[in-house]
């Protein structure tokens, strides 16, 4: 799940609260390690996959812990956020103790009430704990509760709810998620919902189960791949994956494209490929 796919559904993601400034301590930390954070948009960084340019230590993460621990709302949420982008895909800058703190407090947010706190709380936790696809690293080992957290999400009607779970699930490579998520995108497609069945079909192939190269195969000269909003690009990224059968060239156009550039980028970190 793209931020583009989100924005297709009408979704604004506000973070706001004390802490969750432009001035805050969370961007003052992450200045300090190269990342600077517009008009308290923690959100948008994490949406543009930014890096930090200074080695990330355990101290670092002293403070999003803290906030996320003892604060709530926008203050929350904007630390989930900073220390999704602090440790990386896969969880890869922080320690296994610090992963495990982050990850109580994620399950938490994934079943609160607060739809924003259930946004945040799953798309970090799909990012901080994804499955290496390139396998070239341990998988980080999932929090108790947050599969069975990711699932009733999945469940829920809100639509940008169900496709936030999809991205997680498809980040942690879920190969019990694989059934549903081929009868979800089945249904979406003959439902005309086209960017949940983008979500559902991003998912399949980040799993990458033998059973979805059928479904991959099927894309090609397909019309319903044309185009040039999330889900067509979704639909390229699934291919490519799947079958590399050169549709890395569309990801990599859609880099000019200042609507799928996010997207694209995330895309091009997941297949290894060099960003530009």
């Amino acid at each position: 799940m793209r931020k583009n796919l989100l924005a297709s559904l009408g979704l604004v993601i506000g973070v706001t609260g004390v802490i969750a400034s432009a001035q805050s301590p969370l961007a003052d930390l992450l200045l300090r390690h190269g990342v600077q954070v517009k008009d308290g948009s923690f959100d948008l960084a994490f949406d543009a996959y930014a890096e930090p340019t200074v080695p990330v230590t355990p101290g670092s993460f002293a403070t999003p812990l803290a906030v996320l621990t003892s604060y709530g709302g926008g203050d929350q949420i904007a630390a989930a956020y900073a220390f999704g982008i602090l440790a990386g895909r896969s969880g890869r800058a922080a320690s296994p103790q610090e992963l495990a703190a982050a990850g109580q407090v994620l399950v938490s947010m994934i079943g609160s009430e607060d739809r924003r706190a259930r946004i945040a709380g799953a798309r970090v936790a799909g990012r901080i704990f994804a499955s290496p696809m390139d396998q070239s690293g341990v998988a980080p080992k999932i929090p108790p509760g947050m599969l069975d957290g990711l699932f009733a999400l999945f469940n829920h009607d809100d639509q940008v709810d169900v496709l936030v779970a999809m991205d997680a699930l498809g980040l942690l490579r879920e190969i019990s998620a694989v059934a549903s998520l081929t009868e979800r995108y089945h249904y979406y497609r003959q439902s005309n919902k086209r960017s949940l069945a983008g979500g559902a079909l991003e998912a399949l192939a980040r799993i990458g189960d033998a059973s979805t190269t059928a479904i991959v195969t099927q894309l090609a000269g397909d019309r319903w791949t044309d185009g040039r909003d999330a889900t067509a690009l979704a639909a390229a990224y699934a291919r490519e994956r799947m079958l590399r059968d050169g549709s890395i060239a569309v990801i990599r156009q859609a880099l000019n494209d200042k609507s799928r550039r996010d997207q694209a980028r995330g895309y091009l970190i997941e297949l290894g490929s060099p960003v530009p």
